[in-house]
């Protein structure tokens, strides 16, 4: 009756172990999503305008943010090229997590930067960048600085949820 209960027990403990387990890997199945980033920002700019669109290329993500080439795997970045403005969307996909780490660090600066900038000269354009943050999905990287940020980082968020 005892190697019965014990039996039994150990079962009960594998399953509960197995059900936990499914959901860790789900989570880092969403993390490690594939998403072009592209696609995303473009569709974001047909719900959204950026004034004085400026589209950033390599060589510009090193000289706006400090971010290398060689730390992103693809990345989709437009701005507001007048400067006064507080628009401006970065999507990185980083080539792994290490790399991940710089992106966000490099982006939470330029955030900080662009507050600082606006605090005293433009506001009402401050106002904008205080709601708005840099966000990290694993592998993926994010900073959406917009006046209708909030819209704009629930269609981001949304290709995560995705199963």
């Amino acid at each position: 009756m005892k190697y019965l209960i014990r039996t039994l027990l150990a079962c009960v403990m594998m399953v509960s172990l197995c059900a936990c387990g499914g959901g860790q890997d789900n989570a880092a199945q969403r993390k490690t999503a594939d998403i072009n980033v592209q696609s995303v920002l473009d569709e974001m700019l047909a719900q959204v305008e950026i004034d004085d669109p400026l589209v950033l290329t390599g060589t510009d993500m090193l000289d706006f943010f400090g971010i290398k080439e060689e730390d992103m795997a693809e990345f989709a970045a437009v701005t507001c090229a007048n400067g006064i403005s507080a628009q401006e969307i970065v999507l990185v996909k980083a080539v792994d997590e290490k790399s991940a780490e710089l992106v966000e660090e490099k982006l939470e600066n330029r955030l900080e930067n662009r507050m600082a900038e606006f605090q005293n000269y433009l506001p009402e354009q401050y106002d904008i960048l205080t709601e708005c943050d840099v966000e990290r999905e694993g592998v993926y990287v994010s900073m959406i600085l917009h006046p209708q940020h909030e819209g704009l980082e629930e269609l981001y968020d949304s290709y995560f949820d995705k199963d």
